[in-house]
């Protein structure tokens, strides 16, 4: 018996491709989703977080188009960043048209300034995610974009960040630079230029889709311990199941934590991996085309949130007719709390001083969800330790996966992906 721990993307992939490989999937919550989780208020749907499909692998494209058919929806990005009260296409370094000329000014003097010193110098590794942008970007970015966004995002010194991840980040030529300085750049940068978004339900409809291949999932069922060696899961309601193998798509410092009988270094070493946790605050406004962006972004301090998304504009089925939705997304420190009351209060300013907002916009919808893991942090610890602690798990019959299972930034994907890969190792069972 294989038993798999967790239904969102990863844990459900897993099911559906181990076909009729006896296996029993359990799930925490009342509902399948996990991260990739919709939920409906007062006539609108909102994502757990912001979530947009874009597949690298024509294969993945093909398994989620199957599952959804025609109610998947193509889009052309359309993203901003807010800063010096100007809004300005997403990413910032190609299109620096229309900031203050100061700005403009430092950004290209820095972006030059990085060309040189790679053509007089030995270029080596930057050490740290702070002087990969300097290096990369040179100060006037850094300073104007890079390096308060990013700090605002991760709350953590970006001196103890590595680099591994940094691919997502778009490095654009000097010449693309200059254009978007001039406003006259046409071309698109970045992973997400095209995605697709399900055209109602929410993101929720791709979880759902995958709950229908398989043959069934037991909510509400809470692992509080798991013994390796005669390999058990217990459960917080009582019950117990055995497994042969054991495929968990928990976050791995729980994972840790539950598994009783490894080693006490390896369980301690898991008390030092760090992440960043996430309040959404969802709202809506009784008027329509509040904004024509999909998100924007927010390095300034002087707005609460790093970023805020437009439900409506994924899809007119996530609201009602003559109605916007907002998701804004403030980051916070794992165990820290803010009270719901002053986190609306704040986002709402926020809003109104963007001009997103109006101060006589009725808002009929204003609630907080709390998501305590949201980015897994790259630091030194975490590329030291992590392989290790997923080596014995496996020796030990257990398969992390999924974004937080690997402990690793990963897409939707790449969860639908890890999942099939696992299935087939485990087919033998």
């Amino acid at each position: 018996m294989i038993v798999i721990i967790g239904a969102g993307l990863a844990g459900l992939s897993t099911a559906s491709f181990l076909g009729r490989v006896p296996h029993k999937v359990f799930e925490r919550e009342a509902t399948v989703g996990g991260l990739c989780r919709s939920h409906q208020v007062d006539g609108f749907t909102f994502d757990q977080t912001g979530h947009v499909l874009h597949c690298k692998s024509a294969e993945i494209r093909r398994f989620v188009e199957k599952l959804l058919g025609n109610t998947l929806v193509s889009h052309s990005r359309h993203s901003a960043i807010y800063s010096k009260n100007v809004l300005t296409p997403y990413p910032f370094q190609v299109h620096l048209h229309g900031l203050p000329q100061e700005v403009i000014r430092d950004c290209l003097l820095g972006y030059v300034s990085t060309l040189v010193n790679r053509e007089s110098s030995t270029h080596t590794r930057s050490p740290s995610f702070k002087a990969w942008i300097l290096d990369n970007f040179g100060e006037g970015i850094a300073k104007h974009f890079m390096v308060p966004f990013n700090e605002k995002l991760w709350n953590v010194p970006l001196e103890e960040l590595t680099t591994e991840w940094t691919g997502l980040v778009p490095r654009p030529a000097l010449q693309d630079v200059i254009n978007g300085a001039l406003g006259i750049g046409d071309r698109e940068f970045g992973y997400n230029t095209r995605f697709f978004y399900p055209r109602s339900g929410g993101i929720q409809a791709l979880p759902s889709a995958l709950l229908q291949r398989i043959r069934s999932v037991e909510c509400q069922k809470e692992v509080i311990e798991i013994n390796t060696k005669s390999r058990r899961v217990h459960f917080a309601d009582g019950s117990m199941e055995h497994y042969e193998a054991l495929v968990s798509t928990m976050p791995l410092p729980e994972l840790l934590r539950r598994c009783t009988d490894l080693p006490k270094t390896l369980r301690e070493r898991g008390e030092k991996l760090r992440w960043t946790s996430v309040y959404a605050v969802n709202l809506a406004v009784m008027r329509k085309n509040i904004s024509s962006q999909h998100w924007i972004y927010f390095p300034e301090k002087t707005f609460p949130f790093y970023r805020i998304g437009f439900p409506m504009n994924l899809s007119p089925a996530m609201g009602k007719v003559g109605a916007s939705s907002i998701a804004a997304e403030i980051a916070r420190r794992p165990g820290e709390d803010i009270p719901r009351s002053r986190l609306i209060k704040q986002t709402r300013a926020g809003l109104i001083r963007a001009g997103v907002c109006r101060p006589d916009d009725t808002f009929v919808v204003s609630e907080v969800r709390d998501i305590p893991y949201a980015y897994v942090i790259f630091d030194r610890e975490r590329g030291k330790i992590v392989p290790k602690m997923l080596g014995e798990l496996e020796r030990r019959g257990i398969y992390s996966i999924g974004r937080y299972g690997r402990w690793e930034h990963t897409s939707m994907e790449n969860a639908i992906q890890q999942g099939k890969d696992t299935a087939t190792r485990l087919r033998r069972f």
